[in-house]
């Protein structure tokens, strides 16, 4: 089993393919068939890959699973601003939720719907461009400028309307959100959700985290989502107080005075 095609096929099946047929595959990666077909039986042997008897197609193997669970469990951080961030959707009705970046992509680790009728709900290993995601956006300003030009050259298409049309914008939003040290979203990944994020770095080897708090466009108006942030901000100066060194709190209420509304 070649670990290079093995990770082409974990990777495919990460941009939300959920089952898959050897002809599927074997298309998809311009394999011949026989090939395809004996490196899936081999992921399928080393649990990586889990077939479907009945259909005799593949899905992702429980040990990917598993290990996925590891990564986001142990790390005192996360668990930390997890519980935190329950506090918050209590106080505010609001769904919360932790990212991580990926290459271009941003990735939740963490999430929980809010108490409002209209819910934003974006289940853990959801995917999504960096680009377009307040969290993204935050987590890219902890990077050298370098790099972030390095992961968006070529500058990627098919964006929304309201996301960064272009590298330069993207990092003008970038410098502005380290700036004031949080960033808000709106309409971008997904239609009519809106949301504002910060971002903590990441030690002694573990990714940085990005929280986040997510609602309807228009649910929150510019002051509120200020607001919003600020309830961030202090949370994650309360939990690590060096937590923030890369991004000044700017703010002009306390999250005491945005719980009063």
């Amino acid at each position: 089993m070649s670990l290079a095609n093995a990770a082409r096929v974990l990777h495919w099946f990460k941009r939300g393919h959920a089952i898959a047929a050897v002809g599927e595959l074997s298309a998809a990666m311009g394999w011949p068939k026989s090939t395809t077909s004996r490196l899936l039986k081999d992921m399928a042997a080393h649990g990586l890959l889990e077939r479907d008897e009945p259909t005799r197609r593949y899905r992702v193997g429980l040990l990917m699973l598993e290990l996925g669970r590891s990564f986001a469990s142990g790390d005192p951080m996360l668990e930390a601003v997890d519980q935190a961030l329950q506090e918050i959707t209590r106080e505010t009705g609001f769904s919360t939720g932790i990212s991580i970046l990926d290459g271009a992509d941003i990735v939740v680790l963490r999430s929980r719907p809010g108490t409002h009728p209209l819910r934003v709900v974006t289940p853990p290993g959801t995917r999504g461009p960096a680009a377009a995601n307040s969290t993204g956006r935050m987590l890219l300003g902890l990077l050298p400028r370098e790099e972030v030009e390095r992961r968006f050259t070529p500058y990627p298409s098919g964006l929304r309307p309201n996301a960064p049309p272009s590298l330069e914008e993207l990092m003008a939003r970038v410098d502005r959100a380290r700036l004031r040290g949080w960033e808000e979203s709106s309409d971008e990944a997904l239609p009519g959700l809106a949301g504002v994020s910060i971002a903590i770095p990441g030690r002694d080897g573990r990714p940085a985290l990005a929280p986040y708090i997510a609602f309807a466009v228009a649910q929150v108006d510019k002051a509120g989502r200020a607001r919003l942030a600020a309830m961030l901000q202090d949370m994650a100066a309360s939990l690590s107080p060096g937590g923030l060194q890369a991004f000044p709190l700017h703010r002009e209420r306390s999250s005491k005075e945005a719980a009063l509304g």
